[in-house]
């Protein structure tokens, strides 16, 4: 399961580092600087992508890890000032991904569109992130 969860993040976040509307918050994260830092190499998230990977594991799954640190998902984007128009592109881009797999995983695309769904309205409604 854990193979499928980062091969979809990992298409995510190929879209998202070069999206016009949202990518400029994922290329804060990167660590190293490609020929174009408008499009960071997805090798730049080397270290990020599997914390996330993870994240999406517990969320999907229940399975949780040792080695996995939890955190306040409302908390840690603060630091980016989000907007929310932004919520809904990355809400967008991600289910734009999915898509890509609903065919071979259906069950799994429906459990993580709900999540996403969770999300967009917890990250909506987040007096910490729009005062």
């Amino acid at each position: 399961m854990r193979e499928i969860i980062e091969e979809i993040v990992t298409e995510f976040y190929k879209k998202a580092t070069s999206d016009f509307m949202i990518g400029y918050h994922f290329r804060k994260i990167a660590t190293e600087k490609g020929e174009n830092p408008l499009v960071p190499p997805i090798e730049a998230f080397a270290d990020h992508i599997p914390r996330i990977t993870i994240f999406w594991e517990i969320q999907l799954t229940g399975k949780t890890e040792q080695v996995y640190s939890p955190f306040d998902l409302i908390t840690v984007h603060k630091q980016l000032s989000i907007r929310k128009g932004e919520v809904g592109r990355w809400v967008l881009l991600f289910k734009e991904t999915l898509n890509d797999y609903k065919k071979s995983n259906e069950e799994l695309v429906m459990k993580w569109e709900i999540k996403i769904s969770e999300f967009e309205k917890r990250f909506l409604e987040s007096s910490i992130l729009f005062p």
